[in-house]
């Protein structure tokens, strides 16, 4: 039998994030492919065979198995504004348990809907399901020093800076120093109570 992942939806203003299907994958190569150059400085070396169909459908594939397995959450981005449209992708991944409770989240958004606020309320939402539904302690993003767009959605958030990790990944085929940035759960709940209490 091949994984499912559940049927969930969460919203928030204009953005809403919701598990891959395979009947993203026409729209999803469509969006690697025109994003393909802007994400380049930004992501690891990628083969050409990931910018194919087959490609894209092994990536849906590992995202099944990852949510069956509890490893990682990865959730597709949509716009509401624009029939949902898919204009992006947002992951928690290496998810561990135990004592830990910890994953990392990464994230990319269609340069043609940047600025509109999507990156922050994708991140927003992800991390109410790292908390409130996945049970999740902590989740901490990493972002490259020269990527002031990411850092400012993670600061917006509420996320919180740890420090410098020297050559944490290889991007572009160069070890990257990132700067690491976490929530915790005392740190979510906190930030909800604030807000609730300014409206």
């Amino acid at each position: 039998m091949s994984p499912t992942v559940p049927r969930l939806r969460l919203e928030r203003a204009a953005t809403a994030v919701r598990p891959f299907t395979r009947g993203d994958l026409d729209a999803l190569l469509a969006l690697r492919l025109s994003n393909r150059e802007f994400m380049a400085d930004y992501e690891a070396d990628r083969a050409d065979a990931f910018f194919t169909r087959a490609g894209q459908a092994r990536e849906i594939a590992l995202d099944t198995e990852a949510w069956a397995a509890g490893a990682g959450y990865a959730f597709a981005i949509v716009d509401r504004d624009a029939e949902d449209r898919l204009i992006g992708r947002i992951a928690l991944s290496n998810v561990v348990r135990g004592p830990w409770q910890n994953a990392t989240v990464g994230y990319w958004i269609d340069l043609a809907a940047n600025g509109r606020n999507h990156a922050t309320n994708a991140l927003h939402l992800t991390c109410t399901f790292a908390f409130e539904h996945a049970g999740l302690h902590r989740v901490q993003p990493a972002i490259m020093p020269r990527n002031a767009r990411s850092r400012r959605v993670v600061e917006k958030v509420g996320f919180r800076h740890e420090g410098t990790a020297l050559r944490y990944l290889k991007i572009a085929g160069v070890w990257e120093d990132h700067d690491i940035f976490a929530l915790t759960r005392e740190d979510w709940s906190a930030l909800r109570r604030a807000a609730a209490t300014a409206s």
